[in-house]
Formats: structure tokens, sequence, C-alpha cells
């Protein structure tokens, strides 16, 4: 239950996010060029805001490092799923979207984060590694578990 009421208090960050991107999407309608590429854009990265939101909502303390592990692993999961599935130019695009690269990308790498952070937060690494520990732990073991979930995403699709 516990992780549930987490998971929701989470979820509200990106529903503020579509209330944004409601005001610029009728500021589109108006016909404005600039409306229209921020609309495009705030709708390009929402995966990205669902995953900082939901990592932060995931967390125990709501800490920022579990925003930056949220936003590292979804950047990480997408060049992983990107280079996989179109290997041809192997940079990390965004906008060549797929099947598994969408708003459940950020929902499931935005829990992982959230999960990792509290697991993590407090670990505590040899001395002549100790500056890495603690909540600076927290993106580097993301961004790791993101390349290996990446990897069976892309492995499935």
């Amino acid at each position: 239950m516990d992780v549930l009421k987490r998971f929701a208090v989470g979820a509200v960050y990106p529903v503020v996010a579509l209330i944004i991107i409601g005001i610029f999407w009728i500021a589109q309608l108006s016909g404005l060029k600039a409306m229209d590429s921020i609309y495009n854009g705030l709708i390009l990265m929402f995966p990205l805001v669902v995953s900082i939101g939901i990592a932060i909502g995931m967390s125990k303390d709501q800490s920022g490092a579990a925003a930056l592990a949220g936003a590292v692993g979804w950047l990480v999961y997408g060049a992983v799923i990107v280079s996989l599935n179109y290997p041809k130019d192997g940079a990390f695009n965004p906008t060549t979207m797929s099947a598994n690269f969408n708003f459940l990308s950020g929902i499931y790498m935005g829990i992982t984060a959230g999960l990792l952070y509290n697991r993590f937060y407090n670990i505590r690494l040899p001395e002549w590694l100790a500056f890495f520990g603690g909540r600076r732990f927290v993106p580097i073991i993301t961004a790791v578990v993101a390349l290996f979930i990446g990897a069976f995403v892309a492995a499935i699709f």
C-alpha cells in the first residue's frame, strides 16, 4: 500500500506538466509558430517528465537525487533502445520513437529510479570512492540498471 501511495504522489507531477502542455496546445491553435515548437518539444519530452516525477514520488524524502536518477535512467534507457534498434547512426534522438520508448518507459524508469534511491541513498563506499557514496551513487547505479533494462527490452522487441 505504501508503494502505491508513493506512486500516486509521483503521478501528480506529470499531471501538472499536462496542464502546462494543455496551455501551450491552446496557444498553438492560435497559429503562433513558436508555440507550436514549444508544444511539440513538451510532448516529445513528456516521458522524461514522467520519469522524473515518479522518481521523486517513489523516493522516501522526495529528493532531487532521485529526480536526477530518473532523468539519467530514462536517457540511458532511450540511448540503449535507439542504438540497438537503429544501429546505423547510433545517436540518441528522442524523435525516433519506437513501441518500447514512450510514456510507459517514463513510468518504469521512474519506478526503478525511486526504488534504487530508497535502497542506495545511504550507501557507504571505501574511502577512496567516498565522494561517489550516498546520494551521488544513485544516478550511477540507475544508469547501470537502465542499461540492462534497455538491452533486455530491445532484445524482446
